[in-house]
């Protein structure tokens, strides 16, 4: 049985939430495709680690062209990943480890070979035609402007019978109509389904896309090759239907919803906040992307992490996450070769002594990258459709390399994707045994992080800006006080004066340094080096 939280340890707040993209964890019957017996396989790891819940990415029956975010059957696993035995087993499983399970659940679209879309295209007045989003085909004239998310036009037409359904993604993802009280009471359902069966949260994608404007009204152009998304995403119907939603799951125990809003770059962090309602009443925690799009400085990260922060609600919770299977692996979007490995720990650091949730995305914690890929071993359509301008998803969601072997220990046979060709110096085995890992600085944060309130639920107060390129900050409750301090330079950094008194316990550094030497109240920060102390 999963333990049962307390007010003092919350777990969706104050844990470590880790994300898997299922065919790229582990292969437990050598087809060369992850699985739901090699995540079983691997729950020790995942505990030795320090992780708290586990964010399964899609494993529901689907034809996999876009990843099974193209969801045919909401209520059967997809046989690539095992049985709904092999499910129930993770679950238990999970919990005897005392780690939750959370899934992925797309509620904006289907796949076009799901039976609710076969029966809606089937006629104009089969009892389904509007659980989809259809217009009239007039003089063969597209309904507007919107596109896709891929640039494309979102409209597609069914010759059979001559009228147009939306899709904000491929054409083979029909979007569903939210505004048909049908399709509300049986997704609804079908989250009931799952959430009987004992999941302890949902991760909602695409959230804010649920709803589109009524009257089809044409985004404004932004140029030539798009448009801003004004009337096909955010409308306001959305608000009442997350309200729906968190009743729902108020229903049951300790569950969380988790909502992914994607907004362009920079990020709009007011916008995303906006979902969370009071922090009560809507959802528990969303996704801002504005901390993914930001370059390795100090200062961009202070504007970007304090405009977050007064943007969410009284009651909110934060939440961040520095890679994903979208949008890529940190080392590699935003560092060159050069200093990669310091400017990573710095920013392990960061996620996981910020106020919030940190999210980590499989691979990260031993320093994994993109994989280079050539058009002939790509599987995204994306990639496909763009080579070699944009070369797609699939080189963040490559196998985990867990070892020197063959295939990184992911597979004894060929991978569904090329493993990356640095697996046999980048693995968990190897990173281990190298004293200065970031495998091993990742997992002793997070055992630090665990053991003071201060960091996992404390507040935070800002020492400074982001000035002379290092990051100052105060995590606190009534009963510890914490001082975090960050050099995101790879030259030494002199902090600005500091005014808590002279007694500090070095909790963490990277480097070498016993004591903490003052100079006229200031302390000089080595290349990259991460200082976390406990003021007494």
């Amino acid at each position: 049985m999963i333990e049962q939280q307390s007010e003092s340890f919350v777990w969706w707040k104050h844990g470590i939430i880790y994300h898997i993209y299922p065919q790229s964890f582990k292969d437990s019957n050598a087809d060369g495709t992850g699985d739901l017996q090699g995540i079983i396989q691997k729950l020790g790891y995942l505990k030795e680690l320090g992780i708290d819940a586990v964010w399964l990415s899609p494993i529901y029956k689907s034809p996999l062209i876009d990843g099974g975010y193209d969801i045919s059957d909401y209520y059967s696993i997809n046989p690539v990943y095992g049985t709904m035995d092999d499910f129930r087993e993770l679950l238990h499983k999970a919990h005897s480890f005392n780690i939750r399970i959370i899934m992925d659940m797309v509620l904006n679209h289907t796949s076009s070979r799901h039976p609710w879309f076969k029966l809606s295209s089937s006629s104009l007045n089969n009892s389904k035609r509007d659980w989809y989003i259809w217009h009239k085909n007039i003089e063969g004239k597209k309904p507007n402007n919107w596109r896709t998310n891929f640039g494309k036009s979102a409209w597609t037409l069914d010759e059979k019978t001559n009228e147009y359904y939306y899709h904000s993604f491929f054409n083979v993802q029909p979007d569903l109509n939210w505004r048909h009280p049908e399709v509300k009471q049986a997704m609804f359902e079908m989250i009931k389904y799952w959430l009987d069966m004992g999941i302890d949260g949902i991760r909602f994608d695409v959230i804010n896309l649920l709803f589109k404007d009524e009257h089809f009204q044409n985004n404004p152009v932004y140029n030539l090759l798009s448009n801003k998304k004004v009337y096909n995403r955010n409308q306001p119907e959305l608000y009442q239907l997350l309200k729906e939603l968190r009743l729902l799951l108020d229903e049951y125990k300790d569950k969380v919803s988790i909502g992914e809003i994607y907004t362009p770059p920079p990020g709009n962090s007011t916008l995303v906040n906006s979902f969370l309602g009071d922090g009560t009443d809507m959802l528990h925690l969303s996704f801002d992307f504005s901390f993914v799009f930001s370059f390795f400085k100090a200062k961009r990260y202070y504007k970007i992490i304090t405009n977050y922060y007064q943007s969410i609600p009284d009651k909110g919770w934060p939440c961040f996450f520095i890679s994903n299977h979208d949008i890529g692996r940190n080392l590699k979007r935003y560092f060159l070769p050069c200093y990669k490995s310091g400017k990573a720990k710095v920013l392990a650091a960061l996620l996981l002594t910020l106020k919030g949730t940190p999210f980590i995305y499989y691979g990260d914690e031993i320093g994994m990258e993109n994989t280079p890929l050539k058009r002939c071993e790509l599987r995204d359509r994306y990639g496909k459709m763009f080579y070699p301008f944009y070369k797609g998803r699939d080189k963040m969601r490559t196998p985990m390399q867990w070892d020197g072997s063959e295939y990184a220990g992911f597979s004894k046979v060929l991978p569904w994707l090329p493993v990356n060709r640095d697996y046999n110096n980048v693995n968990v085995e190897a990173e281990k045994e190298k004293p200065d890992s970031i495998y091993l600085l990742i997992k002793q944060l997070i055992e630090i992080r665990a053991q003071h309130e201060a960091l996992y639920k404390g507040d935070i107060g800002f020492i400074n800006n982001g000035a002379n390129n290092l990051l100052l900050y105060q995590r606190y409750t009534n009963k510890e006080k914490i001082l975090v301090m960050l050099n995101f330079s790879f030259m030494k950094r002199k902090t600005e004066k500091l005014i808590f008194g002279e007694n500090y316990k070095i909790l963490f550094t990277n480097t070498n340094r016993k004591t903490v030497q003052m100079e006229e109240e200031s302390l000089t920060l080595y290349p990259f080096e991460i200082f976390i102390a406990q003021i007494e």
